[in-house]
C-alpha cells in the first residue's frame, strides 16, 4: 500500500515538472514565430500547390497545424536552391524530417512540380539512392517526373537512363514500363526491351489486369520477332494455346501472335493443327462448301482464319486438302480462292467436284463476276462457262464472257466471234468496240468504220466519235 502511495507521488510530480518546462518554453518562444506563421504557411501553400492536383487538398490539409518550429525549418528549406532542397529529402537525415509523417513526400511532390533547372540526371541519382526513405510508388512517380522533364528538355538519352531505373523497380506499374518500351523501340533497344518485358510479366502476369498482360505479351511477341526470335516467340504462344481445352475456341490474340510468328519462323506444320482446332468452333465449319454458298452472312472472323488456313495449308498439305479448303473459302466470297479451285482440281483428283462447285458459283452474286473473268485464264472456268451457255442462250453476261475468253485464246478468230456475239445480242456497244479494235488489228479500217456506223448515235461516247473521224479521213 505505501509503495502504491509512493509510486503516485512520483508521477504527479513528473507530471508537474513536464507540464512547468512546457508552459516556461511557451513562454519563452520568440514573439516572432507567431508573427510569420501565417506568411510562411502561404509560401509552403503556394510551394505545395505545384503537386499534382489530386493530392493537393490532403497535403495542405496535413501541414495546417504544423508545428511553428518545423515550419520555420520548412520555410528555410524553401529558399534552398532546388538541388539541395532533393538532396535534403531523399540522401539526408534532415531534423526537418525527424519524425514528420508524410512532409517528406509531400514536399517531394511540390518539388517535383516546380519549373526549376535542377539536372533531371542528377536528380534521380538521388532519387534512387533515397533507399528507404522513399517507397516504391514515389520512388516511381518521381522517376516518371524526371524522365518526362527530360523529354520535354529534348534530351532523350538522359530521359531513357531514367525510365531504364524507374522500370527496375519492384513495383514499377505497367503505363511506366510501357513509356520505357516504346522510347527502346525507336532506339532499337530491343534486347534491354526484351528483358524488362520477361521480368515484368514474372512479377505482374498473376495479378496485373488481363488488359495489361495482353499488351505486354503483344510488346514481347513483336520485340522477339524484330531480334530474329521468331522460333522462340512462336513456342509462347504454342504453350499457351495448348492450354486450352480440346473442342474450346481458342484466344484469338494469341493465335494471331502465332499466326505471324509461324509464317516468320517458316514453320507451317506447327500452326496448321491450332487452326484445324479453331476452325472446327465455328457453325459454317460443320457444313459443305455447297451448303456455305448459300448460306448468308458468314462470319467475319470465320472468313480471316480460313484464309490464314489456306495460306498455310498451300504451302505444305497436299493439293485435296488445300483444295476443300479454297472451296470453303471461295464459298464465303473470298474470289481469289475461286482460282486455286481451278488450278487445284486436277491435281488434287477432284474434277467433278470442281465442276458441281463452279456451276453452282455462277448462279452466286458476288462469285459469278470473278468466276466469268477466270474463263480466260482457266480452261475449267471456261469449261463450265461453255457448258452454262448452252443451257442458257439468253445470258448475255455468260456469253460475253465465254466470248472474250474465246478471242483472248484465239485472236485471229476474235472477229468472227463477236461477230457472232453481236448477232445474238446486236445492241451491245462493249462487244461491237471489241469487234471494232479486232477489224483494227487485222488492219480492216472500212469493217471497222462500218460497225461504227451501224452503232447507235445515243451509244457513242466521245472517244467512238473521234475514231469514227479519224477513221473516215483514211
Amino acid at each position: 500500500m505505501v509503495f502504491r502511495i509512493l509510486l503516485l507521488i512520483v508521477l504527479y510530480s513528473t507530471l508537474a515538472f513536464v507540464w512547468e518546462r512546457r508552459l516556461e518554453s511557451a513562454a519563452e518562444a520568440p514573439l516572432e514565430d507567431a508573427v510569420e506563421r501565417q506568411p510562411r504557411l502561404e509560401r509552403l501553400t503556394r510551394y505545395l500547390m505545384k503537386a499534382p492536383p489530386e493530392v493537393v487538398k490532403p497535403i495542405l490539409l496535413s501541414i495546417a497545424l504544423m508545428p511553428d518550429e518545423r515550419l520555420a525549418r520548412v520555410d528555410a528549406w524553401l529558399r534552398r536552391p532546388p538541388a539541395d532542397q532533393l538532396r535534403e529529402l531523399t540522401v539526408q537525415d534532415s531534423p526537418m524530417l525527424h519524425k514528420a509523417g508524410s512532409l517528406r513526400d509531400s514536399l517531394l511532390l511540390g518539388w517535383l512540380g516546380q519549373e526549376h533547372s535542377a539536372p533531371p540526371l542528377e536528380a534521380h541519382l538521388m532519387i534512387c539512392a533515397a533507399g528507404d526513405r522513399l517507397d516504391d510508388q514515389m520512388r516511381n512517380f518521381a522517376l516518371q517526373s524526371l524522365s518526362g522533364r527530360a523529354l520535354k528538355a529534348g534530351d532523350h538519352e538522359t530521359a531513357l537512363r531514367i525510365m531504364e531505373r524507374a522500370v527496375a523497380v519492384p513495383g514499377a506499374t505497367w503505363s511506366v514500363v510501357k513509356g520505357y518500351l516504346q522510347r527502346a523501340s525507336e532506339r532499337e533497344l530491343i534486347r534491354p526491351a526484351l528483358s524488362v518485358l520477361d521480368t515484368w510479366l514474372k512479377r505482374h502476369e498473376a495479378g496485373a489486369a488481363a488488359r495489361e498482360v495482353e499488351e505486354a505479351r503483344e510488346m514481347q511477341c513483336a520485340f522477339m520477332l524484330r531480334s530474329g526470335q521468331a522460333a522462340e516467340a512462336l513456342d509462347i504462344q504454342v504453350q499457351a494455346l495448348k492450354a486450352v481445352p480440346a473442342g474450346q475456341a481458342l484466344p484469338e490474340s494469341v493465335l494471331q501472335r502465332a499466326v505471324t510468328a509461324a509464317r516468320a519462323a517458316g514453320t507451317p506444320m506447327i500452326i496448321l493443327p491450332l487452326l484445324e482446332q479453331h476452325l472446327a468452333c465455328f457453325e459454317e465449319h460443320q457444313v459443305s462448301p455447297s451448303q456455305l454458298l448459300i448460306k448468308e452472312d458468314a462470319s467475319a472472323d470465320y472468313h480471316h482464319w480460313l484464309a490464314e488456313y489456306v495460306t498455310f495449308a498451300e504451302a505444305v498439305l497436299p493439293a485435296v486438302r488445300s483444295f476443300e479448303a479454297c472451296q470453303r473459302l471461295a464459298a464465303i466470297g473470298e474470289g481469289s480462292a475461286l482460282a486455286r479451285v481451278c488450278a487445284l482440281a486436277e491435281p488434287a483428283g477432284r474434277m467433278d467436284d470442281a465442276v458441281f462447285f463452279l456451276e453452282q458459283a455462277l448462279a452466286n452474286a458476288v462469285l459469278r463476276p470473278v468466276l466469268l473473268s477466270l474463263t480466260g485464264v482457266q480452261p475449267l472456268a471456261k469449261r463450265v462457262a461453255l457448258q452454262a451457255m448452252k443451257k442458257a442462250p439468253g445470258d448475255r453476261d455468260l456469253h460475253y464472257s465465254a466470248t472474250l475468253a474465246e478471242a483472248a485464246a484465239a485472236p485471229g478468230s476474235a472477229a468472227g466471234l463477236w461477230q457472232a456475239y453481236l448477232r445474238r445480242f446486236p445492241e451491245d456497244a462493249p462487244a461491237s468496240r471489241r469487234l471494232i479494235q479486232a477489224h483494227l488489228n487485222a488492219r480492216r479500217p472500212t469493217l471497222a468504220l462500218r460497225v461504227l456506223d451501224g452503232m447507235k448515235e445515243a451509244s457513242l461516247t466521245e472517244a467512238d466519235r473521234h475514231q469514227r473521224e479519224l477513221l473516215r479521213q483514211l
